[in-house]
């Protein structure tokens, strides 16, 4: 990722490399998008699930003898694991395939106090290898000096485009980045993410491969995976949750949240929508994907009920408006729902972007709450019709997944507490945070298969075992702050 020579004196003198071992580094991919791993990998993935399940059935079983209602329901964890695992495995294949045309790629960045990253950023794309591109650059009211670094990329770049707003929230930022491109494609980038120079040329490649995809998400890794104990714990998560649950959900056309990070939409789609963020009241900023994902999965009935809701005339539906109008951490998946509307959404292992990890445990678990927070509000509007017209094998692991997440804390508190304690039960949870272990192995190896550079993946047992043990509470933390809006962690 090195800067042209003419232009590599503008820039910082960090942060222009990833410090990340998968560096130039990508999948090995067959002809027709499956990925390939050895013969030898394959036997290890099954071996793995194969004692995961055992111990899932165990339980099960356990759960039955004693008539445990608890015992059981927590086993459901495990089994949509395994769901999603061998869906991933199996089906997934990468959409970038074929030819494509040279259409005008619009490329927006809703930008505040990103001072750090932002030429990074600026510079990436412009080093990108599909070259019928305009980046669009809003800052929304910065103070950090952010806005000085873009006025002198201005010069640099005298076809950038850039504008300077005051403090809106990252949904009028991403609004005004829209309304001053004029691109048939949609690439949304966040000022925290660098993107691979091929990643956007992958992103046309899937749109041209399947003319119904109306949303595409790449590969997410981390820009300072190596920084720290914390950044590599990211890193990891982010290669599991993309190869892992995005391919799952992307082998059925229906990848639930299309990450800020890099995702990219047919222009049609956002359209219709763009007035009504351009619109709403918001204070700060932090996560279109989630409302943008359920707005797109909405068939046409349901994307009125959906407006109705967000901009209604009674007096409850105007508190409604209110109280959802004002967030912006749900983002990314309400911009997936509304391609998902009559469009499929893929995931594209091939088009990479690097996305700076928070490096602190405190700023770690701020951001794992506002995620939660976005999840909450999506995901309560978005269950109310992703079932119709998806895949039923997808849409039941979506339900269950939410369902447990919305229940984790109960599952927690059954294994740590409820069934050694009160029931005498001491196996079964074992065996719970023994599969728990045994799945997050799982998840790295797969990672080490794919990659064999990574060194990041043997950090995904302890991910797993803080996700489900301590990050789990983290809902309460969202519900507590529910009405407290933030970009990121700024």
């Amino acid at each position: 990722m090195s800067i042209p020579k003419e232009k590599k004196e503008t820039t910082t003198s960090k942060l222009l490399v990833p410090d990340n071992d998968l560096l130039n580094s990508n999948q090995r991919i067959s002809e027709n998008g499956r990925i390939q791993v050895s013969f030898v990998a394959w036997i290890i993935r099954f071996s793995f699930i194969s004692i995961v399940l055992s111990l899932a059935i165990y339980r099960i079983t356990v759960g039955f003898n004693i008539m445990d209602s608890f015992m059981v329901y927590s086993t459901l964890m495990p089994l949509i694991m395994i769901s999603v695992f061998i869906g991933s495995w199996l089906l997934y294949k990468n959409p970038a395939r074929g030819e494509f045309a040279n259409d005008l790629v619009s490329i927006v960045i809703p930008i505040y106090n990103q001072k750090s990253m932002i030429d990074s950023v600026i510079h990436a794309i412009y080093r990108s290898s599909y070259k019928n591109i305009e980046v669009i650059a809003v800052n929304d009211g910065s103070n950090d000096g952010t806005k000085e670094i873009l006025d002198n990329l201005k010069k640099v770049y005298p076809e950038l485009k850039l504008i300077h707003q005051k403090r809106g929230g990252k949904r009028r930022a991403s609004a005004a980045g829209f309304y001053a491109s004029s691109g048939k494609y949609i690439v949304h980038v966040d000022s925290d993410s660098v993107i691979d120079e091929n990643a956007i040329a992958e992103i046309m490649k899937t749109f041209y491969s399947d003319p119904e995809i109306g949303s595409v998400v790449g590969e997410i890794r981390g820009w300072n995976a190596r920084k720290s104990l914390i950044t590599k714990i990211q890193d990891a998560w982010f290669l599991s949750s993309c190869n892992i649950n995005k391919a799952f959900e992307s082998s059925f056309g229906s990848v639930i949240c299309c990450s800020g990070a890099l995702s990219g939409f047919r222009r049609e789609i956002l359209t219709p929508f763009m007035p009504y963020w351009n619109s709403v009241e918001s204070q700060s900023g932090g996560g279109i994907d989630r409302e943008l994902t359920a707005y797109v999965i909405a068939p046409s009935t349901s994307k009125q009920n959906f407006l109705h809701a967000l901009w209604p005339k009674s007096a409850l539906k105007q508190k409604l408006l209110k109280s959802t109008a004002q967030y912006d951490d749900s983002d990314d998946r309400l911009l997936t729902a509304q391609s998902l509307i009559k469009w499929k959404s893929a995931y594209t292992t091939s088009a990479i972007v690097y996305v700076e990890a928070q490096e602190t445990l405190m700023r770690f678990m701020r951001q794992q709450t506002r995620w939660k927070k976005g999840f909450l509000r999506a995901n309560f509007y978005l269950s109310t019709y992703f079932w119709k017209k998806r895949n039923p094998v997808v849409s039941i692991i979506y339900y269950l997944d939410f369902m447990i997440g919305l229940t984790q804390p109960l599952i927690v508190f059954t294994i740590l507490i409820y069934e050694p304690l009160i029931i005498n039960q001491y196996l079964p949870p074992l065996a719970f945070i023994f599969g728990i272990a045994v799945s997050a192995l799982a998840q790295g190896l797969d990672i080490k298969f794919r990659y064999p550079k990574c060194n990041t993946w043997k950090h995904l047992v302890l991910l797993n075992l803080l996700g489900t043990f301590v990050l789990s509470w983290l809902l309460f933390a969202a519900l507590w702050n529910f009405k407290k809006n933030s970009w990121m962690t700024r």
